[in-house]
């Protein structure tokens, strides 16, 4: 799909959302992007623990 037909899909529909659901749906996709590239950090290098919990701090603040 082309990204300015992706672009009006979402338009349109956020904008039949109200403001708490548009709200979660948006924290929804941060949190989704955030885990995706925590994968990918994770595929790419081998961490100790401590070196994840830093990481996960900088994540998720």
């Amino acid at each position: 799909m082309h990204n300015q037909n992706i672009k009006e899909e979402v338009v349109k529909i956020t904008k039949s959302l109200s403001l708490e659901d548009a709200n979660d749906l948006f924290y929804k996709i941060i949190l989704q992007k955030k885990l995706e590239r925590a994968e990918d950090d994770i595929k790419m290098e081998e961490h100790t623990t401590d070196q994840a919990k830093e990481k996960l701090k900088r994540w998720f603040s």
